[in-house]
């Protein structure tokens, strides 16, 4: 039996799908050719599975154990400050998300917030959840605004998910909030300081180096 969790992936080669069928390669490539598998072809005109199809195989030969359900619905939230967490923009958030999920026929939800910049790429919470995710525990994130992951890298983040079959619900397209222009404010400045940072340090080595130089 094969744990329909343990599928991950998009798309497998027919190796992979041999042994999840327990026969031969050619056995695969048979079923394909006759119409029994559905199948695309790689540039390099090798067979792929997607995983709809395995699944649907795998139900068919009654070899596949439906474990799903042990996989959670996650949401995901965060502001910037303290300042709007004190005002209660989180919370307000919180609250939006859950009533959108609590649509969508939730499975064991879980709530993961953050407070710090879309900019910082090591939040507790968002490392938390990530971590859930590459251990295939998490059906679906819901998050009010793509930003609210990260204000840069979406793709890269969703890249990562698709991996894991993990879908990210956005609540809304449209960002309206006034909060998030204090954010993209917040964030202007953070680079600013980022940037003033580095060219301070690399003007302070030149100096440093032409005082060796000419102390020499």
């Amino acid at each position: 039996m094969v744990k329909s969790s343990e599928l991950a992936k998009p798309f497998y080669r027919t190796g992979e799908v041999a042994k999840y069928l327990n026969i031969s390669v050619r056995g695969v490539e048979e079923r394909c050719n006759r119409g029994l598998i559905e199948c695309t072809r790689t540039d390099t005109n090798h067979r792929r599975i997607s995983r709809e199809e395995l699944i649907r195989v795998l139900k068919k030969d009654g070899l596949l154990y439906e474990d799903e359900n042990t996989r959670c619905d996650v949401i995901y939230t965060r502001v910037s400050t303290h300042k709007q967490k004190n005002r209660g923009d989180l919370q307000r958030q919180i609250e939006t998300v859950t009533l959108f999920a609590a649509l969508q026929n939730p499975r064991n939800l879980t709530v993961l917030s953050d407070v710090g910049s879309g900019l910082n790429d090591d939040r507790r919470g968002l490392n938390t959840l990530l971590k859930m995710v590459m251990e295939d525990k998490v059906a679906r994130i819901f998050v009010n605004y793509r930003d609210r992951l990260t204000r840069f890298g979406f793709c890269y983040l969703k890249t990562i998910c698709d991996f894991h079959n993990t879908e990210i619900v956005v609540v809304s397209s449209q960002e309206k909030d006034k909060s998030i222009e204090e954010e993209l404010a917040q964030d202007t400045i953070s680079i600013i300081h980022s940037f003033s940072g580095k060219l301070y340090g690399m003007r302070r080595k030149v100096k440093e180096g032409i005082d060796k130089e000419l102390a020499e």
